[in-house]
């Protein structure tokens, strides 16, 4: 007797089982200055992100190095639950603070149907929100989804402020 088969999205759940997570000396997440693990972790609390998976569990976080700006800052794999940052030479805390929230919202929203699958007015809408949240950043216009427009607008607000950029959340 033939067994029956799993519908697709119980196998494709058991694709995406965790691995085992990786002991990274705390070094390996410093960027630009930034911690990256504990600003993920304060990321996540925001309430933008409260009603999605990133409030349940923490994504698995990658720090790529390069020896000179890279083509991708970043990238989210939503299918392996897990984010990248890439640090090159040059990096900004700005850039930094901005290409992480990106790929957090990525997961966030997720991968939509249509011409702008991955940036769309979803991901627009969520993005903006979080960055607002996060650093109060409002009133952002950005032209196109690439990045920087958000990172200047942060390096701006830390130059002036002088401020690590860290804002407690409100509580």
């Amino acid at each position: 007797m033939e067994r029956p088969r799993k519908p697709a999205r119980a196998r494709a759940r058991v694709r995406r089982r965790k691995r085992p997570a990786t002991r990274r000396h705390p070094s390996y997440y410093l960027v630009a200055g930034v911690d990256l693990r504990r600003e993920m972790e304060r990321l996540r609390a925001l309430p933008a992100f409260a009603r999605g998976p990133l409030a349940r569990s923490a994504p698995e976080l990658k720090v790529r190095r390069a020896r000179r700006r890279p083509n991708r800052l970043g990238f989210a794999v939503p299918g392996e639950w897990r984010i990248s940052v890439t640090a090159y030479p040059e990096i900004r805390p700005g850039d930094v603070l901005e290409t992480l929230l990106h790929e957090l919202v990525h997961l966030h929203v997720g991968r939509r149907p249509g011409g702008r699958a991955w940036h769309g007015r979803a991901f627009k809408r969520s993005l903006a929100r979080a960055m607002a949240e996060a650093y109060g950043i409002v009133a952002v216009t950005p032209r196109s989804t690439l990045h920087g427009t958000y990172a200047a607008a942060l390096e701006e607000r830390r130059l002036r402020e002088g401020e690590q950029l860290e804002l407690p959340l409100a509580g």
